[in-house]
């Protein structure tokens, strides 16, 4: 005997709301019978079986297609396989190839020494804004007067854009200059 129900009893039934039945409906993943008074009805055995198959049990929605695809074929294996499998192949090689291209340009930028601890960069960082605060201050320091003095919005706006621009051309120049590495020195030195 085949059992029928709503998509209302059948959300009850699974404990879920209505749309999750909606949307189990419009994913196909639903099978219906007709009932005795001729409306569409849910056959939960069918059902269930179809939704257990494809639903991921930790997320309640239907599993990705990475998740549902078949099992790729191993080194040894000489099945061609699907076009599917093919392709899943084609796609785990490339993300093979790519980790390891990122691995070896991580070792070659640990041996060129441009990695530096977590600790340093976030020390240089520090650094890099107290300069970039100074730099900004000193610029506003010496328009203080006329910025002092102006009465026009769009003046004063101009002359802070002016600092402000005039500090950071400063400041990247004198990063490019390599105002941190000499500081990085003279605190190595320091501390030896």
């Amino acid at each position: 005997m085949v059992d029928l129900m709503t998509q209302a009893q059948f959300a009850t039934r699974r404990g879920v709301g209505k749309s999750a039945v909606s949307n189990w409906k419009k994913a196909g993943l639903l099978v219906f019978a007709e009932g005795a008074d001729g409306r569409p009805m849910v056959d939960v055995g069918r059902s269930e079986a179809r939704l257990n198959a494809k639903l991921d049990p930790m997320r309640g929605r239907p599993a990705t297609a990475a998740e549902t695809a078949p099992a790729l074929p191993l080194d040894g294996d000489t099945d061609d396989g699907s076009p599917l499998q093919q392709r899943n192949l084609a796609r785990v090689r490339a993300e093979v190839a790519e980790e390891d291209l990122v691995g070896k340009r991580m070792k070659n930028a640990e041996a060129a020494r441009e990695l530096v601890p977590a600790i340093e960069a976030e020390r240089r960082l520090g650094h890099l804004g107290r300069m970039a605060r100074e730099r900004v201050q000193a610029e506003l320091r010496a328009r203080a007067e006329r910025l002092a003095a102006e009465r026009e919005p769009r003046a004063i706006m101009a002359l802070l854009d002016e600092a402000t621009d005039k500090a950071f051309a400063a400041l990247a120049s004198a990063i490019a200059g390599g105002a941190l590495d000499d500081e990085d020195e003279e605190e190595t030195a320091e501390a030896a």
